[in-house]
């Protein structure tokens, strides 16, 4: 994408190496004091890092958007945009809005917990797309059985991931600005067979490593690495401090791949009266502006001129309502955006030499999962 080293640090293991830097900083603090400060950092830091990366995927998602849904999309493609791009946001934002002014606490509740179930769901997948990416980008492709392996092993870790939240919180409820997050009851039983089910996978996952390292084809080594990193340090690391870093880590991934592909985009579009420096730059103005937008100043002011209890839902019940339906909406429109199939994404992603690789493994291996690639 980058480099070697840098996409090592972008990609995921540069999270590892700052985590022990957090820890470092922290080490003399309080527990309370510590997660103050880290909140307060982390949230300082989202706004040029985490809110700009669900913005830029709004970006490319309805950039041309009426073609996307029109004649030259296939009919299945097409199909899912409209759903995802048209009909799905009214149907989540009133529903929440609905439950708002409905006064229904327990449905505002579980929307937050619906968001972190399709959060994980997310982080899996990107985890494992980073790997089928840099497997394609250097031509060190997993076959059929390999992809399920990883595949299989990503989703054992994020159903033990949602499990153990709702578990963890049975004894301790906690709020989301406000909002008390409705926990789902889970019995001890459930929480063994999924941590047995996530250790299980895990040493699948470890024995095909095994097996490739004494094969002929070199693994790639960042992406594995990527795919380690989100699996088990951002999605089953629960310490309170470093936990506010996470969504940090998980979008400077994202925005490794997306930068790729805006700055590849432009350098092969036709010439153009504004300097593709300008372009980008354009780019990453307007994802910043839609961050701030969407995150702070929109349901600042409707929590200021819309009338609901604030006695039930808090006095940023908005906050609450909009950072649930980004985060849940970014899901499926991902799920969408960098499907194979999609010509534009496919078309951009990749350097000159990449499609090759990717038509070789085409004829040569396995073909790439549907979704593979950042979803």
């Amino acid at each position: 994408m980058i480099s070697p080293v840098w996409d090592f640090l972008l990609l995921g293991g540069g999270s590892v190496i700052a985590f022990l830097i957090i820890a470092i900083i922290f080490l003399n603090y309080e527990k309370k004091e510590g997660v103050a400060l880290s909140l307060s950092a982390t949230l300082f830091l989202s706004n040029f890092i985490n809110h700009p990366h669900f913005a830029h995927s709004y970006q490319i998602f309805y950039s041309n958007f009426r073609k996307k849904i029109g004649m030259e999309y296939e009919g299945g493609l097409r199909i899912r945009y409209f759903i995802v791009g048209v009909i799905l946001p009214p149907l989540i934002i009133g529903g929440l809005v609905c439950a708002l002014l409905l006064e229904q606490p327990r449905v505002l509740g579980l929307a937050a917990n619906a968001m972190f179930f399709f959060v994980g769901w997310h982080y899996v997948k990107q985890g494992y797309g980073m790997a089928m990416l840099d497997a394609a980008l250097k031509r060190r492709f997993f076959d059929a059985v390999e992809k399920k392996t990883l595949l299989h092993n990503a989703y054992a870790a994020w159903i033990f991931s949602w499990i153990l939240i709702n578990f963890t919180l049975q004894s301790s409820p906690a709020k989301y600005f406000g909002v008390s997050y409705f926990v789902i009851p889970v019995p001890v039983w459930l929480l063994v067979a999924s941590a047995v089910g996530c250790l299980g996978f895990a040493c699948k996952f470890c024995f095909m490593l095994l097996h490739r390292s004494r094969s002929n084809m070199p693994l790639p080594i960042n992406g594995i690495v990527a795919y380690v990193v989100t699996l088990y340090i951002w999605l089953l690391f629960r310490d309170p401090i470093t936990i506010l870093w996470i969504p940090l880590f998980h979008s400077l991934q994202y925005l490794t791949v997306v930068w790729r592909f805006k700055i590849n985009k432009i350098a092969s579009a036709p010439h153009s009266s504004v300097r593709p420096l300008y372009q980008i730059s354009i780019f990453a103005v307007v994802g910043f502006g839609l961050g701030y937008l969407g995150f702070w100043k929109l349901p600042e002011w409707l929590d200021a001129n819309i009338s609901y209890n604030k006695e039930i839902f808090g006095s940023a019940a908005f906050f609450y309502i909009s950072w649930i339906f980004i985060n849940v909406h970014h899901y499926f429109i991902d799920s969408i955006m960098w499907r194979k199939g999609n010509k534009d994404v496919m078309q951009h992603l990749f350097e000159s030499g990449a499609p090759t690789a990717m038509l070789e493994e085409r004829r040569g291996h396995s073909k790439p999962r549907a979704g593979a690639v950042v979803t």
